[in-house]
């Protein structure tokens, strides 16, 4: 019979995973319900259970803008890219296209900003494993 830590029952550490079956890497700072909206191919936005407060964000495609990332910065296995140059990265791509529709700039800003905040990161190694 194994004992259980009390201590760290129920408790949530939010970080950044990266789902290779799907692609994609997801961070929700919330152990709750969330309400997803997706904002485009590459964007899903994360808010709590009111609609109201952004909370995480899910991106798609991220392994190959991982890989970018990791070439442009001479990373390796052991270390890590903030996922704000991953979300630079879809900005440089969709170029005038992103603020072409305010709702789909406000939402990629808002994504930034709560990764900055954050300090959301992902290494190289975790990449690797779920390949």
């Amino acid at each position: 019979m194994s004992t259980i830590d009390s201590e760290h029952v129920g408790s949530y550490e939010p970080a950044a995973i990266f789902y290779g079956d799907s692609d994609c890497l997801e961070y929700v700072k919330a152990d709750a319900f969330c309400v997803y909206e997706r904002v485009d191919e590459f964007l899903t936005l994360v808010h709590d259970a009111s609609g109201k407060q952004l909370v995480g964000f899910k991106l798609k495609g991220f392994r190959n803008r991982f890989n970018k990332l990791q070439a442009s910065f001479a990373l390796n296995d052991g270390q890590f890219a903030y996922v704000i140059s991953a979300i630079e990265n879809i900005y440089s791509e969709l170029g005038d296209m992103l603020f072409a529709d305010a709702h789909r700039a406000a939402a990629y800003k808002a994504a930034y900003q709560l990764a900055a905040n954050d300090n959301v990161k992902v290494d190289r190694y975790e990449l690797k494993l779920a390949a």
